[in-house]
């Protein structure tokens, strides 16, 4: 297709052949930034000279779909710069919550590691330099928790939620009845509850970072709330789930309840704490809203970048125990593995729980896990970029993937190291919607993996993705095409979708020297006045920070009846896509690049980006475009 035809067709003869892929990419240049270099427009057929037709409103997304958000580890570690107090990164906090104000979510969820030091009664204490002078002060392990309490308050007062997970910076019994205490939301969605003792604790930085006053009452957010259940309920409000609108939210604890006891009554461990709640899990998941979503949360991941230990274990082998060399080490070193890993997996895939968020690595970072054969069951887990001090980077020369799973368990998506980030999460329907957002740590690199001093925080939209309950997903390698893609609507088959050309040209390597995958899904919304139903296309590779795809092209059946002989022959019959007003335009004029082109006729691979199409004998529309969207086929524009 276009100006990549021909290195399409040198990629398959060079995969033919073996060579390496990564020795391809390198002498091939094929890539996003190349591909954009490199654009040469042109086409066949006549341009369309009518004048412009009135607008056809696009109702997409549609007015019921709703967001919320999510947040990682909010750790200080350093000395508290007159913004940062009691372990506690208000500065960022702070920059956080009004972005979530500004997104008008409905809620936000923490990942754990709500604050750094609050894992021992001991009191700590910190060095206080602002404009270079020097103070001390202590804080004990529950004021850091309420600490971070007492700044949830501007989402309370802007009538937003927040739902806390504990991480493995509070994982002690007295943080856990703490944290019971201070947010009785995890219980039963009371939001603005919080206890008047922690509105009024002292705050060591008062002057720069004044405590929030509490304003408004009481409100709910959520509603049939569980917790796994015992004879005295020591995981209540720790490990719960709860449901907003169409879906599911199941949060796991794995650290030390109240009474350190496992559910059985057994002495607690961390290592068994997430396997002895697999049932509860299954029980979650199986009762999300009918028709509806799930999505899974923890501090721990399955199968990280940075960090060994995990959410069953002390690293993700599939054994119970597994030895092996670390990275940068010349001796041996046993591990305890996870053997619950495989079916908590597969209960995440048979009840349709397709996301689990997690924190702990400090970088964003988006990957498959499968089980341990690599192939029974997938769950799609986002790492969340840090909210923190700190910033940690991927293991090399092995993965953990290599070094405990034999490459098996993860397929990688994209990642983003030393940036402040959140995750927005549009739920409309049968369709979900990610967004990542964030902001460089300056500077960056982020120096010995930490930043003295909040910098300022500029967040911009770094990649989009998600997927739909009625649609299918496509995986689709580095270097390989996308011509895979290719699905149907449920409402009775009427309209069928089909890339036609175009290649994955992420040709990144992270540092273990893995490339990295699309995960393409499809999803449906129905006809309205449109020719066809309404695909939602989500997750082509992109550069981080860029809406622009590879370029690919792509067709789109019709409904003949719904357009007219005159409208085919002057071009304002096409693959549409809403603008930013939410009226259907030509897809082909939000391209970024390309020459507007009308052809009526079948697609043909010399086709360059902006060209567009109607095929009248296979009723299908057809364009060459390089972004994901709305698509429908739309007479009158």
């Amino acid at each position: 297709m276009s100006q990549n035809d021909d290195n399409n067709k040198e990629l398959e003869k060079a995969l033919s052949k073996g060579m390496d892929r990564r020795e391809f990419m390198k002498r091939t240049m094929v890539g996003a930034g190349a591909v954009a270099a490199t654009m040469v427009v042109g086409g066949c057929g006549s341009s369309s000279t009518t004048a412009a037709a009135p607008k056809v409103a696009a109702a997409v997304p549609s007015k019921t779909a709703w967001k919320f958000a999510v947040m990682n580890d909010t750790q200080w570690t350093q000395n508290d710069d007159g913004k940062n107090p009691d372990s506690t990164p208000v500065d960022i906090i702070t920059k956080l919550n009004q972005e979530f104000i500004n997104h008008d979510v409905k809620f936000v969820v923490q990942t754990g590691d709500l604050t750094d030091d609050a894992s021992s009664t001991k009191t700590y204490t910190v060095n206080k330099i602002v404009d270079g002078v020097t103070t001390t002060y202590t804080h004990t392990n529950i004021e850091a928790v309420d600490t971070r309490a007492l700044f949830a308050q501007a989402l309370y007062n802007a009538g937003i939620g927040f739902f806390p997970l504990r991480g493995n910076h509070e994982d002690e019994d007295d943080s856990a009845t703490e944290i019971q205490r201070i947010f009785p939301q995890t219980q039963n969605g009371q939001m603005n509850a919080t206890p008047a003792d922690v509105l009024s604790m002292t705050n060591p930085d008062a002057d720069l970072m004044p405590s929030p006053v509490k304003s408004g009452t009481t409100f709910t957010v959520g509603s049939n709330f569980s917790s796994p259940s015992s004879d005295i309920n020591n995981l209540k409000g720790l490990s719960y789930s709860f449901d907003y609108g169409n879906t599911r939210f199941v949060l796991l604890d794995q650290f030390a309840p109240p009474d350190n006891k496992n559910l059985d009554g057994s002495d607690f461990s961390t290592k068994t704490a997430i396997a002895a709640q697999q049932g509860w899990i299954d029980t979650a998941l199986a009762g999300k809203p009918s028709g509806g979503h799930a999505f899974v949360f923890s501090h721990k991941g399955l199968l990280t970048q940075s960090h060994i230990d995990v959410l069953f274990g002390d690293c993700p082998a599939a054994e119970a125990s597994i030895t092996v060399t670390p990275n940068g080490s010349t001796t041996t070193k046993t591990y305890v593995g996870s053997p619950g890993m495989d079916p908590f997996i597969t209960s995440l895939q048979n009840n349709g729980a397709r996301y689990l968020f997690c924190g702990h690595d400090h970088m964003h970072d988006r990957s498959l896990v499968a089980t341990s054969d690599g192939t029974t069951a997938k769950v799609t887990q986002i790492v969340g970029a840090s909210n923190s001090s700190k910033f940690y980077y991927p293991e090399y020369p092995k993965s953990n993937d290599e070094m405990f799973c034999g490459k098996k368990r993860q397929t990688l998506l994209s990642q983003e190291l030393n940036t402040v980030g959140y995750t927005l999460v549009t739920v409309d329907g049968a369709n979900v919607t990610m967004e990542f957002y964030s902001a460089p740590a300056y500077p960056t690199p982020v120096a010995d993996g930490v930043i003295q001093t909040t910098p300022i925080l500029n967040f911009s939209k770094r990649e989009s993705f998600g997927y739909s309950l009625n649609g299918k997903q496509f995986v689709v390698a580095s270097g390989e095409s996308y011509t895979t893609v290719q699905d149907t609507s449920p409402t009775g088959g009427s309209t069928v979708v089909k890339v036609l050309a175009g290649v994955n040209g992420n040709a990144a390597i992270e540092p273990g020297g893995r490339f990295f995958n699309a995960a393409v899904n499809t999803g449906w919304l129905a006809a309205g006045n449109t020719a066809s139903d309404i695909l939602v296309l989500q997750g082509m590779t992109a550069q981080m920070g860029s809406k622009q795809t590879d370029i690919f092209a792509i067709s789109l059946s019709y409904d003949k009846t719904k357009a007219t002989d005159a409208q085919i022959q002057a071009g304002a019959f096409a693959l549409s896509t809403p603008d930013g007003s939410s009226n259907w335009v030509n897809a082909v004029s939000l391209n970024s690049g390309g020459v507007k082109k009308f052809v009526l006729g079948p697609w043909k691979s010399s086709y360059v980006l902006g060209t567009y199409g109607v095929d009248t004998a296979t009723n299908t529309v057809w364009a060459v475009i390089n972004y994901n969207s709305y698509f429908a086929a739309v007479a009158g524009v």
